[in-house]
């Protein structure tokens, strides 16, 4: 390919975003835009988003707005639509998320999740903020999903945001090659962090894949004086143990670069999400964790000199 066409490319290459979030204010410093990004290697059990994690366009169905017009059956190509007294169904083994049945469906029961989006797409977004991140001192922040799986877009995205003066932060679970990381570091302000359990068969029983790589990363990247948040998710029964939150503490101390520790307490409003999606929700069954158990949690991580926040 010429040189021409290799830039041709890369301005038309398009990842599917799930959603845009403006004005969030727990996803780095400052005032930020939100970019969610489909596609995820994990599979956590008690994942809020699990529309994030496919990486194509997605059909979610709200049978509560659904006023039985059966407009959408006749525009459905794969006829994988049904429409009964009580509600709408989708066959997802014939249903292949053209979209279609939206442009008919008014009342939004039935939604395509994601969108492809270019560089030159979503730097236009971020842009419509930029006084909001000059007085804010905020900026742009890559989320999902995991922003590293298409390591390409996110440099081009990243350099883009950079040029224009805008703050970036990436929010990653890690677990993306080292290759995937490097390239991008000299555009990032600093990592949201995920760490999800310090033993690696509890990680792996708990969200599908090992840690080794995701420790890993975070050492190398901390190596680089980049400042990281540490985003520990906590679970009962799963890794709020003391001697997890420990190791994890004891991790994340050694990690030169860390700015503070940030305790996100379990919470079940993604279970809509799953309905949406005909998905069981797993931990439907897990109760909440009291608020003096958090702060307990947030004092063994404080015994071992991090600052420590508890989100949400």
């Amino acid at each position: 390919m010429n040189e021409t066409g290799t830039r041709e490319e890369k301005t038309t290459a398009k990842r599917i975003v799930l959603n845009i979030s403006r004005m969030t204010t727990h996803n780095g410093p400052g005032i930020r835009t939100l970019v969610m990004f489909k596609g995820c290697p994990l599979r956590c059990l008690w994942c809020s988003t699990p529309e994030s994690q496919k990486s194509e366009p997605e059909l979610a169905v709200f049978p509560g707005k659904c006023i039985k017009c059966g407009e959408c059956i006749s525009l459905c190509p794969s006829h994988a639509l049904a429409v009964t007294k009580d509600t709408i169904s989708i066959n997802r083994s014939l249903c292949n998320s053209c979209g279609k049945c939206t442009q008919a469906c008014y009342s939004e029961a039935i939604k395509l999740l994601g969108q492809p989006m270019s560089v030159d797409d979503l730097l236009e977004e971020a842009k419509k903020d930029l006084i909001i991140y000059k007085h804010s001192g905020g900026g742009v922040t890559l989320s999902g999903g995991e922003p590293l799986l298409h390591p390409d877009f996110t440099g081009r995205l990243v350099s883009a945001l950079k040029e224009e003066g805008i703050s970036v932060g990436v929010d990653t679970c890690g677990q993306v090659p080292w290759s995937s990381i490097e390239p991008v570091l000299p555009y990032v302000d600093f990592f949201l962090w995920d760490i999800k359990h310090m033993d690696l068969e509890q990680h792996r029983k708990i969200t599908g894949s090992p840690n080794n790589i995701i420790l890993s990363n975070a050492r190398a990247v901390s190596e680089r004086n980049i400042p990281i948040y540490i985003r520990i998710p906590i679970i009962p029964n799963y890794n709020d143990s003391e001697e997890n939150i420990r190791a994890t503490s004891e991790f994340a101390s050694n990690l030169s670069s860390v700015v503070e520790v940030d305790l996100l307490p379990l919470h079940h409003l993604g279970k809509a999400r799953y309905d949406s999606l005909h998905r069981a929700y797993p931990l439907a069954d897990v109760p909440l964790v009291p608020d003096n158990i958090m702060q307990d949690i947030k004092r063994i991580v404080e015994s071992y000199r991090l600052n420590c926040s508890v989100v949400g």
